[in-house]
C-alpha cells in the first residue's frame, strides 16, 4: 500500500500593539493602520488523506470535540466546525481526510487563533491540492469563508498576518478612493532591538474570555451612523500606528508602553464593555509595578493584556502579575510565520 502524505501546518498567533482599525467598511471609508508582532505560540493542523470520502474533524482543546461527515457532498458551513467545513467545500477533493486542529493559548485570549486556524487549514488544503495560492488569495479567502460560515467578518489583520512571514509589522489598508489595498511592511529591528522587545514584552492572560462579538457589532454600528466617538477614536489608533512603528524602528523600545496606553484610551471609548474591573486592576497593578504602559490585544473585554516594562522591571512586573492569579506567558518574537511541512 502507498503510504499517505500527512501535512502539517503550524501558524504563529500575533499581539497587536495597535488594533482594532482593521475594521473593513471603516478602512474603505478612511483608511486603517495596525501594528503587530507574531509570537511564538502557534495554532497546529494536521492532515491526513484519506481512502474513503469520509471527512473527520478533530479539536482536542475544543473539549476533544470530533466530528464525523458521510461524505464531501454533505459538508456543512452552518454545522459544527461549521468554518473548517466551510473551507473543505472550496477545495476540489476527489476522496475525505482527517484534520486535526488545536491552539497552544486559551479560547478568547484576544490573539487571533480563529482566523489563524482558517488560515491553517487553507495553507495544508493548498499543499494538498498542489493549488500554489499566494498569501493575497489565503488571506481572502480566510476572510470570505469567516462571512459565509459565521455570518460577519470584521477585520484583515488576523487573515493576513500569519501568511505574510513572521516578524513585527505595520500593515495598513488604504482607503477606496486611493485605490490601493492592503499593504504589508515588516518592520527591521537589529539583534539588539529585537532581544530587548522581547524582554520588556511582558504578555499575560486575565483569566476573562472576551465577550468579542458585543464590541465588535458596536463598532461596526458606530462607523456606519458616523458615531463621532467611534470614527475618532479608530483615526487616532491608526495614527498612533504610525508612531509605534516609528519608535521600533529607532530602537526607543522602551517608550513603546506610553504609546500602548494611549492606544488603550483610544480603544476604551469604542465600547463599555472594553474594559471591567478586573483589566483596569491588572492595568494598574502592571504600572505600580514596573510598566511604562500597555493595552488589552484583540477586541477587549477580556483576553490577553501585553505590556511595555521599565529597564530591569520585568521580572518583578512578570511576578506580580502571577501573584495577582494573570497567567504570565514566555514570549519570543516568531520570524517565520505560517510554516508547512
Amino acid at each position: 500500500m502507498v503510504q499517505q502524505k500527512i501535512i502539517n501546518v503550524r501558524s504563529p498567533l500575533r499581539v497587536d500593539f495597535v488594533g482594532m482599525t482593521d475594521y473593513v467598511p471603516a478602512c474603505k471609508a478612511f483608511g486603517g493602520s495596525i501594528v503587530n508582532a507574531t509570537i511564538n505560540k502557534y495554532i497546529y493542523a494536521t492532515l491526513a488523506p484519506r481512502y474513503d470520502r469520509r471527512v473527520v474533524l478533530n479539536a482536542p482543546d475544543q473539549g476533544n470535540k470530533r466530528v464525523e461527515i458521510e461524505d464531501l457532498a454533505a459538508l456543512d458551513g452552518g454545522g459544527e466546525l461549521g468554518l473548517v467545513q466551510e473551507i473543505i467545500s472550496r477545495f476540489e477533493l476527489d476522496r475525505g481526510l482527517e484534520l486535526t486542529t488545536y491552539s497552544e493559548m486559551p479560547a478568547g485570549a484576544g490573539l487571533g487563533s480563529s482566523s489563524t486556524i482558517a488560515t491553517c487549514v487553507i495553507a495544508a488544503l493548498d499543499a494538498l491540492t498542489g493549488s500554489r495560492m499566494t498569501a493575497h488569495e489565503m488571506a481572502e479567502l480566510a476572510r470570505d469563508c469567516e462571512t459565509e460560515a459565521l455570518g460577519v467578518t470584521y477585520g484583515w489583520q488576523d487573515q493576513y498576518s500569519p501568511v505574510t512571514g513572521g516578524g513585527v509589522k505595520f500593515m495598513r489598508y488604504w482607503p477606496e478612493n486611493l485605490g490601493w489595498h492592503i499593504e504589508v511592511n515588516r518592520i527591521t529591528l537589529s539583534p539588539a532591538y529585537m532581544a530587548e522587545l522581547e524582554r520588556c514584552m511582558v504578555v499575560c492572560y486575565s483569566g476573562i474570555s472576551r465577550p468579542a462579538k458585543v464590541i465588535l457589532d458596536a463598532v461596526a454600528e458606530g462607523v456606519e451612523t458616523g458615531r463621532p466617538e467611534t470614527v475618532e477614536a479608530l483615526q487616532s489608533m491608526s495614527r498612533l500606528a504610525a508612531e509605534v512603528r516609528s519608535k521600533l524602528q529607532s530602537g526607543a523600545i522602551h517608550d513603546l508602553g506610553l504609546l500602548l496606553s494611549e492606544v488603550w484610551e483610544y480603544h476604551k471609548r469604542l465600547h463599555p464593555e472594553v474594559t471591567n474591573d478586573r483589566i483596569e486592576d491588572l492595568y494598574r497593578l502592571a504600572l505600580r509595578e514596573g510598566a511604562s504602559g500597555g493595552r488589552v490585544c484583540g477586541a477587549g473585554g477580556g483576553g490577553a493584556m501585553v505590556f511595555i516594562a521599565l529597564p530591569n522591571r520585568e521580572y518583578a512586573l512578570r511576578n506580580a502579575l502571577r501573584e495577582a492569579d494573570a497567567r504570565v506567558f514566555d514570549c519570543s518574537i516568531d520570524q517565520q510565520g505560517l510554516l508547512i511541512w
